[in-house]
């Protein structure tokens, strides 16, 4: 052992005098104003702390060291950083094999000071591989957190960061960051003039982003305390925009009109020029098989009342959309829309906006999954053009936001939900009953082995947040009442102040926290969204149960599976004419959103006739 520390500790320190020879006479101040780092990570650098090649090669380039000299620092560096995988790389590998479920960056965080950041794993079992080299830009500097005034600046400075870094590609960062940051989730981050409600999630994700650059804990640290000091900052211009664009359709709306007055007028002088024994011109609209908004939809039943609100709200906004019948054709909206709201639809959610934005290039739709009440609280009048909030179920009817704000619902798309187990419970599948007696608030059973088949490992409840569409569903379709009081912190053991309570029970914010705990924690029993319940891959130890002896699979709408409920998308009174919501959800009524959903293994909500289905009415 001893022998394998000298080597690295030399090959570190040779490496440190290498480094400090080529960049000569500068100090630590010279080189934090060239390279825009703080003057502490410079001096860092020189007292011979080992850093990441981007910090390195940044010192390098400001000091002026030139092409041939820089690749052979890299490869020096680059034996360094092998050299101390070799030493410190045991103790992460032993964590893995002791607790190989947990996630990645949990284990980085424990053993930080043993092992970089800078690592590229796969799960299990943990190898060391080096980083492809990045390509730098010419003037290179590190961009400063502290000049953002506000939310929008901070994105794009992010965005540079990333630039600074050597634009590494979103996969890399996933991989950098030990999977605490996905693909999607790094997307989002990273969407041009991005707004959304500011989170917890993201100040931790921020600090996730800047480490997968190569910044130091230092470094980090000034890029989440920027976060936090503008994350309620939303940008001024926003309402300007909104105005600016509003024009926009305005005036695209007005031309386009003139231009069907025209045309108009053309056919009625055509009309009148034609012999008195002609037969007569059939209706351009009828002769093309045209069918407006409204033609054919007037007659349909109250079940297809929401296609038919949202539908009208369109309007003419089908003037942004591309050529062909209006009955084929996409939506378009040129601007920016957030779908805020449900976790549970937050997969398919994401799915649709890849497939609308596709359709039209000029869309950009942000994708917010921050709960199905929370979204419904970012609805205002003045945001109902380009806001739409995603629901777990209809909302009352007698509820304020439909009775008296006015709320309008459009049911987009089934979604099944699954009641999940840790597989060490040992059951495969509950009655609904057995399971009303599991969530009783004063008497049922408190391990798994008083139900057929169970283990004997203490019950633990996972339950959703108050407020979650899922948890209101999961009441209404299945307990028929309340969960039972919170007792846990942890979900592993009774809170001393609640030690007399009969159940352990926990609660978590989103599905994905669910999804975890049941993963990881012994006889917890949870439900969260089919799909993502069902990755075996990310959640080995999760086990979807049947209900009643009915599996959750397939589409929920052609069976009597009873935890289904529509996703409804809501906004603040009806979205005004060619605004990007009326847009899109005219675009969700349509074949192309459709085949999307399909695809996406949902069951859709609106036919091809524009029949609201049974299951995704208001009941």
């Amino acid at each position: 052992m001893e022998r394998v520390l000298d080597s690295y500790l030399d090959q570190k320190a040779d490496f440190h005098r290498y480094l400090v020879g080529r960049l000569g006479e500068s100090g630590a101040a010279a080189l934090a104003r060239s390279t825009g780092l703080l003057e502490v990570t410079a001096r860092a650098l020189l007292d011979g702390e080992f850093l990441s090649w981007e910090v390195v090669s940044a010192c390098l380039a400001a000091a002026g060291v030139d092409s041939a000299e820089v690749g052979q620092a890299r490869r020096r560096w680059a034996a360094v950083e092998h050299a101390m995988w070799d030493e410190r790389g045991d103790a992460l590998r032993a964590a893995f094999e002791q607790n190989g479920h947990a996630k990645p960056a949990r284990l980085v965080e424990a053993h930080q000071r043993e092992v970089p950041w800078r690592r590229l794993t796969a799960r299990v079992p943990v190898t060391f591989r080096p980083w492809v080299e990045p390509t730098f830009g010419t003037g290179r500097r590190l961009p400063d957190p502290a000049a953002a005034k506000d939310i929008r600046d901070f994105y794009a400075l992010l965005r540079e960061l990333r630039v600074w870094a050597g634009s590494p590609r979103q996969s890399e960062i996933e991989k950098r960051s030990w999977g605490a940051l996905p693909d999607a989730t790094i997307s989002a981050m990273l969407q041009k003039d991005r707004w959304r409600t500011p989170s917890d999630r993201d100040l931790v994700r921020v600090g996730y982003f800047a480490a997968a650059c190569g910044l130091p804990r230092t470094e980090v640290t000034r890029w989440v305390e920027a976060y936090e000091r503008v994350r309620h900052v939303p940008p001024p211009d926003d309402l300007a925009m909104a105005r600016a664009e509003a024009a926009e359709l305005r005036s695209k709306v007005a031309a386009a009109q003139a231009e069907a007055d025209k045309l108009r007028k053309r056919l009625i002088a055509q009309t009148e020029q034609a012999p008195e024994d002609a037969p007569a011109k059939p209706d351009p609209e009828e002769a093309s098989g045209a069918r407006g908004p409204w033609s054919l939809r007037r007659r349909r039943t109250v079940a297809a009342v929401a296609v038919l609100v949202f539908a009208a709200g369109a309007g003419t906004g089908a003037v942004l959309g591309r050529s062909g019948s209006s009955a084929e054709a996409p939506v378009c909206f040129a601007g920016t829309l957030r779908l805020v709201g449900s976790t549970a639809f937050e997969r398919t959610a994401i799915t649709l906006r890849r497939g609308y934005e596709d359709l039209c290039p000029d869309a950009r739709v942000s994708v917010e999954a921050i709960g199905s009440n929370e979204g419904v609280r970012v609805l205002t009048r003045d945001n109902a053009g380009t806001a739409v909030a995603m629901h777990d179920g209809h909302l009352r009817p007698d509820s304020d936001e439909i009775r008296q704000r006015g709320f309008r619902g459009f049911p987009v798309a089934l979604v099944g939900f699954a009641i999940i187990v840790n597989k060490d419970t040992n059951v495969t599948g509950l009655t609904v009953q057995q399971l009303k007696s599991i969530y009783a608030r004063d008497s049922g059973p408190t391990n798994w082995r008083q139900l057929p088949g169970g283990a004997n490992v203490p019950i633990r409840l996972v339950s959703r947040t108050e407020g979650s569409g899922t948890r209101g569903i999961f009441e209404e379709r299945l307990l028929d009442e309340p969960e039972p009081d919170l007792s846990s912190g942890d979900c592993r053991r009774k809170d001393e102040i609640r030690a007399s309570y009969r159940i352990i029970r926990c609660e978590r914010s989103s599905q994905g926290q669910v999804l975890d705990t049941v993963n990881s924690v012994p006889g917890t029993i949870g439900y969260a969204e089919l799909h993502v319940a069902g990755d075996t891959r990310r959640y080995p130890n999760v086990r979807v149960l049947t209900l009643d002896g009915r599996r959750a699979g397939g589409p929920p709408a052609m069976g009597s599976y009873p935890f289904v409920a529509p996703e409804v998308f809501y906004t603040a009174g009806l979205p005004p004419n060619g605004s990007p919501a009326a847009a899109f959800l005219t675009f969700l009524a349509g074949d192309d959103a459709r085949r999307i959903l399909q695809r996406a293994g949902s069951s859709v909500c609106v036919g091809a006739d524009a029949q609201v289905v049974p299951r995704c009415q208001v009941t």
